[in-house]
């Protein structure tokens, strides 16, 4: 598996890196792919204890994917694809599922993401309250 063009000299800073060089996942974790590319001069590196790592089958807890999670958007156009009756089912299901006006228009404007979770999670609980089209943000990000 080929890993996405990586800015090590930016990662090699902010994600702890792991030495555990005998992990089934050393190719495709981000924290042993920084390490085996980082600048080998640095005299201060953020680091994994490699002691504390307990395995979950071939990833352990520390295991962070080198493609990075995408993120939802803001969702201000999910609105214009469903019909007025769907639309008013969705705003009342996403105002539950946010609390409150508050929370949902910073959602909805874009000031918060939404995780693939809380995305998947949000799809789910429209379609099981009659919404027909699928849950949709207006933009997507990937962050590592």
């Amino acid at each position: 598996m080929e890993t996405p063009a990586l800015n090590i000299e930016k990662l090699q800073k902010k994600v702890a890196q792991c030495q555990r060089s005998e992990c089934p996942s050393a190719k495709v974790c981000l924290r042993q792919i920084v390490r085996s590319k980082c600048d080998k001069t640095l005299e201060t590196v953020l680091m994994v204890n490699p002691d504390a790592i307990v395995m979950k089958g071939d990833k352990c807890q520390m295991y962070k994917d080198a493609n990075g999670t995408t993120y939802g958007v803001g969702f201000e156009h999910y609105f214009d694809l469903l019909p007025y009756k769907e639309a008013k089912a969705a705003y009342a299901v996403l105002l539950a599922y946010f609390n409150n006006r508050t929370q949902l228009g910073r959602y909805r404007s874009g000031q918060l993401r939404i995780s693939p979770e809380r995305k998947a999670e949000i799809d789910a609980s429209l379609r099981a309250n009659g919404v027909s089209v699928p849950f949709e943000c207006d933009a997507y990000e990937v962050d590592l």
